[in-house]
């Protein structure tokens, strides 16, 4: 995720080079034709590409919302799992009885919703790491979750059965058992927001209809400077043709928000908050540090 810092301009160039490049490269085509032929006479009316303009940015800013709504979306998603993993340990630490083991009982089920917080984020980028599973679990249950097809979902289900068989021994009433098993489905819905997200192509022809009418723009423009203009035709055509096309670049990249980039949501740095909290409410001795965010992001 973005942060309030200061985001290099080399980021927004990166994002735009070659397109940029190719409505530079045309430009230049068109004024040099116009100067060695004498063709300035070749003009379009400035209305044309003022009325197509227009258009276009109605549409960006239609394509833009929607992409921002995906992304916020998934930042809500998140921002429940961070409030009902702190829930979810305050009801255990309440819930279970005193005995020689509650301590462990607790820990058992901060460790598996570390790795299950941890192992979310990385299975909707699309990899997981092994060591969020080995740091906080035995290798007998990590080798049993990396079996799995769906490593969160199993996590979660091992947060049921352990529930239910403290609910067998009688250490939990029916109504602390409804609780839990409501918080879990909470988790659950979350999750499945954020995959239905994640697995939801954004229209692909709604991308490239709207890559055509800023091409078709910026192919326009070149026509439309009088002679006396003719050293502003290239760094106009380019400037403007970029800002449309970064505008349109920014709306690709919040629509997805799980693919490793700067503006992703930050599920690795919520994971780590989660984890500090949740150690903290259980009383670890070794509390991990906050993660240090990179330079004008966090991942």
């Amino acid at each position: 995720m973005l942060l309030n810092r200061r985001i290099p301009l080399l980021f927004f160039v990166r994002e735009i080079r070659r397109e940029a490049l190719l409505v530079f490269l045309f430009a230049n085509v068109v004024v040099l034709v116009k100067f060695s032929l004498g063709l300035w006479t070749l003009t379009i009316p400035i209305a044309i590409p003022t009325l197509l303009g227009t258009c276009i940015s109605l549409l960006l800013a239609f394509r833009t919302n929607q992409s921002y709504d995906r992304w916020w979306e998934a930042r809500i998603a998140w921002g429940a799992i961070v409030n009902d993993s702190r829930s979810f340990i305050r009801q255990l630490i309440m819930y279970l009885p005193d005995g020689p083991d509650r301590h462990d009982l607790v820990r058992s089920f901060v460790n598996r919703h570390c790795a299950w917080c941890y192992v979310l984020g990385d299975a909707l980028r699309g990899h997981i790491i092994p060591d969020h599973l080995t740091n906080f679990l035995s290798p007998a249950a990590t080798k049993r979750i990396m079996e799995s097809d769906n490593k969160p979902n199993a996590l979660l289900l091992a947060h049921g059965e352990s529930i239910r068989r403290l609910y067998a021994e009688g250490q939990l009433t029916d109504y602390q058992m409804v609780q839990l098993s409501d918080t879990l489905t909470k988790f659950t819905d979350s999750m499945g927001r954020c995959e239905r997200i994640k697995n939801t192509v954004f229209p692909r022809t709604y991308t490239f209809h709207m890559q055509v009418f800023i091409y078709l723009f910026a192919a326009v423009l070149p026509f439309c400077f009088d002679a006396d203009m003719y050293y502003l035709d290239v760094p106009l055509v380019t400037l403007i043709g970029s800002a449309f096309i970064l505008i349109e670049k920014s709306a690709i990249q919040l629509q997805d928000p799980f693919e490793g980039r700067p503006t992703d949501t930050p599920v690795t740095t919520i994971a780590n908050t989660i984890e500090i909290n949740l150690k903290t409410m259980a009383s670890y001795e070794a509390i991990p540090k906050k993660a240090d965010a990179l330079t004008y992001y966090s991942l």
